[in-house]
């Protein structure tokens, strides 16, 4: 399974997030916006994901999207212009977090890493919609952490998958 892990500097930021049911990056220059959008079109429609907030060090709101993400800048629905937004189901809220320090103890994909906020994809700027393989029972471990809401959801398909086969 894919684990997309998306990082806000700003609690508020992922509140928005969790009441519009959207999730986006925040907009840098053009360069880096096309490398974006060119893994961004890699993420499909029931990922899973959690946000993890880098100014107090915690994860939040795990999540399935909804839809792919879109190549559009965002400037009504957050303090400031965000691009590449995806419809999103949270599955736990922002009131829930789990410090760093602590999910590096109990989650897999964390542990015995040196610098997690470096090796993990998505905890910094320069992964940005670059999944980590996990599996069901890491989800599992971060809903029980996190997650308010079962996730009864299937699992992502690749929509091109098909079209392969039937060649």
């Amino acid at each position: 399974m894919k684990l997309w892990i998306f990082a806000c500097k700003f609690l508020r930021n992922i509140q928005i997030g969790y009441d519009n049911g959207l999730w986006a990056v925040s907009a840098l220059d053009k360069r880096t916006s096309n490398n974006r959008w060119s893994k961004a079109q890699k993420m499909f429609p029931f990922s899973r994901g959690v946000i993890y907030s880098s100014t107090d060090r915690t994860f939040t709101m795990p999540f399935v999207t909804q839809s792919f993400p879109t190549n559009e800048r965002v400037d009504d629905v957050w303090p400031e212009t965000w691009e590449f937004p995806f419809r999103i189901q949270p599955l736990g809220s922002p009131r829930r977090l789990l410090a760093l320090d602590v999910a590096e103890h109990t989650w897999p994909i964390l542990q015995h890493r040196r610098n997690p906020t470096h090796c993990v994809n998505g905890m910094n700027g320069l992964t940005v919609f670059v999944p980590n393989e996990i599996d069901d029972a890491d989800w599992q471990r971060i809903l029980s952490d996190l997650g308010e809401i079962p996730d009864k959801f299937p699992e992502p398909e690749d929509p091109l998958r098909r079209i392969r086969n039937l060649i």
